[in-house]
């Protein structure tokens, strides 16, 4: 029954924590022009329900049309987003520099903002001088003169460059890394090897997905610069790591003639395969190099020793923590839960559950983890919440807590350990009875037949009393007929289910729930509990069991890749649909 309790757990989580609801404002990259129309687009990705929306005033500019407001989805990282886009139609009457703030709305029951974005608008003499010079540069690095060199020429025009806000940085603190590709040539890139970040864990903040683009100049001359990706590396332990190279391989398209072409730069994982066969146009030369970024090292610090606190165990950051029960006041064996709750910023991918000292009498189980975080900042800014599920039948007045964490902060150079209050819980005596509603009893009697009332009370304390035995007494033959009730391949596929809600996900949750499920099979299936949850123990009860030694070994490999998976760097190369495959397999093939 208690393990039926946490299975319901995690189907809720598995249809509540979806991804993360994003609001942002996007304006053109490039300066708009007096007295032309331009667009202010607010974008809200994943949420459930949107309403109250409030635009900015707009200051320094007219409004041309708008709202419009369009939704609908897109498909991005093998699943489903959903969007809504309102769009405003502006012009500028004067140039300038100009802030437009973000507009503000009530997302999911909540008041969100957009972020702030800044506009420059130039006059159109300015912009007719810019495309003047724009076009004779870009023309005359299009144009392949006779006798001039194609290599050299890509070499000066076309490179990657990756850049990190740090060189060194303490154990969990992050270095943001940006890989970009400038570019003032004709050119299609294909992005053959993404770079291994081994030693970190790796938060994505941009991608190739998200199209940012934008010009800078350089030594004079205006470059196009393609955003590939930025990403947030929390180092896991001491040590100088490297991160390796971001490989491409690029066409650059040369003119053997002149021709009023502005060039335009293309990357795409995989577009250069898909155009191998197509024969270049009269005129023109294609040349295929290839492109690479320089290694990058960086030096991690171990966080100092001196005072150092004993229970520290990695969190590095800024963090609060909270604490509430569900319910202070519960039945015998009624389900309680402990929700803790850690704000604040750092390196919540690695912050682990916090130590929770249960009273003596109290059963508990592992923590369900639910994250809220903004992984555009750094570090990442949120909330990670665990939630802990209890069970008891002793009834009496226990205390939890105070919940503890101790972390060091990089800023400061300094440790800390922040606690929550203790909280009361009260156990009642009285098993809980959900079956009849005394209450409504109570009403329908209206205190005109008191008799009746006598015999429905004396008989839902019969129903209590004999549940009570039947509950103490035939425990384990009530576990064993349940387990008869059901065919062993539909028990087994009822217990993964969670872990089949997480297969399409890019992060580690699938490998944290199949590793639970697992063990929550095998301790139901051999009344495990306890110090009996390891796998040198699992092993040996196996073998009592006379288990086949091949399937022993698959399901020690199956707990093994999970435990890899869930506590190693985040560059993963299980197969996922395989494990979920191998473990319902060998699950089904061990019986008690």
């Amino acid at each position: 029954m208690k393990r039926i309790g946490v299975i319901i757990i995690f189907f809720t989580l598995a249809f509540t924590s979806g991804a993360q609801v994003v609001f942002k404002t996007i304006v053109p990259q490039l300066p708009v022009v007096t007295g032309e129309s331009f667009q202010v687009q607010y974008i809200i990705e994943d949420a459930e329900k949107v309403s109250n929306f409030f635009p900015p005033n707009f200051k320094g500019f007219r409004m041309v049309a708008g709202p419009n407001t369009y939704t609908g989805s897109m498909m991005t990282f093998n699943r489903i987003k959903q969007l809504t886009n309102t769009v405003y139609t502006l012009s500028a009457n004067y140039p300038g520099r100009y802030i437009i703030s973000g507009a503000v709305a009530n997302i999911n029951g909540k008041p969100i903002r957009s972020n702030d974005v800044v506009v420059e608008v130039i006059s159109k003499k300015e912009s007719a001088l810019r495309y003047k010079k724009g076009e004779e540069a870009i023309n005359s690095e299009y144009f392949l003169r006779p006798g001039e060199d194609p290599y050299e020429k890509i070499r000066k025009n076309l490179f990657l460059k990756v850049m990190v806000d740090k060189k060194w940085c303490f154990v969990g603190e992050p270095v943001v890394a940006i890989f970009k590709l400038y570019s003032r040539l004709e050119s299609k890139s294909d992005i053959v090897k993404n770079p291994g970040f081994y030693g970190f864990t790796v938060n994505d903040m941009i991608n190739l997905d998200d199209k940012i683009r934008n010009t800078e100049m350089i030594n004079g001359k205006q470059f196009d610069v393609h955003t590939i990706r930025k990403v947030q590396l929390y180092p896991l332990q001491e040590g100088r790591y490297s991160i390796d190279a971001m490989e491409v391989k690029n066409n650059v398209e040369f003119s053997h003639s002149v021709v009023n072409k502005k060039t335009e730069q293309e990357i795409i994982e995989g577009v250069l395969s898909n155009n191998t066969s197509d024969a270049p146009k009269e005129g023109v030369e294609v040349i295929e190099t290839n492109l690479s970024t320089d290694s990058m090292e960086i030096n991690v610090k171990p966080a100092p020793q001196k005072n150092k606190p004993a229970e520290f165990n990695g969190a590095t950051g800024n963090f609060s923590i909270s604490a509430g029960l569900e319910k202070d006041t519960i039945a015998k064996n009624e389900e309680g839960e402990l929700v803790v709750t850690i704000s604040g910023n750092g390196n919540f991918t690695q912050l682990s559950a916090p130590l929770i000292q249960w009273p003596v009498g109290i059963e508990a189980f592992e923590p369900v983890v639910k994250d809220s975080l903004d992984k555009m900042k750094s570090p990442l800014a949120g909330s990670k919440t665990f939630h802990y599920a209890f069970v008891t039948n002793n009834p009496g007045n226990y205390e939890l807590g105070p919940v503890s964490i101790s972390f060091f902060n990089p800023e400061s150079k300094t440790y800390k350990t922040i606690a929550t209050k203790a909280l009361q819980l009260r156990i009642e005596d009285e098993q809980k009875i959900s079956i009849v509603d005394v209450k409504e009893i109570k009403k329908k009697a209206g205190g005109k037949n008191k008799n009746y009332w006598m015999i429905a009370t004396g008989f839902l304390i019969c129903i209590a009393v004999l549940f009570m035995f039947l509950l103490k007494s035939k425990k384990k033959q009530e576990i064993k007929n349940e387990e008869i009730k059901l065919p062993v391949e539909v028990m087994v596929k009822k217990i993964l289910m969670p872990a089949s809600f997480y297969l399409e996900t890019g992060d580690k949750s699938f490998y944290n729930i199949l590793h639970q499920c697992v063990w929550n099979y095998l301790g139901q299936l051999f009344h495990l509990s306890g110090s009996e949850m390891n796998k040198d123990a699992l092993k040996i009860k196996l073998e009592e069991m006379q288990v086949n030694s091949d399937h022993i070994n698959k399901v020690l490999d199956i707990l093994l890749q999970c435990e890899v998976a869930m506590f190693t760097i985040a560059e993963i190369t299980i197969d996922k649909h395989e494990l979920f495959k191998k473990t319902l397999m060998v699950l089904e093939q061990i019986k008690a």
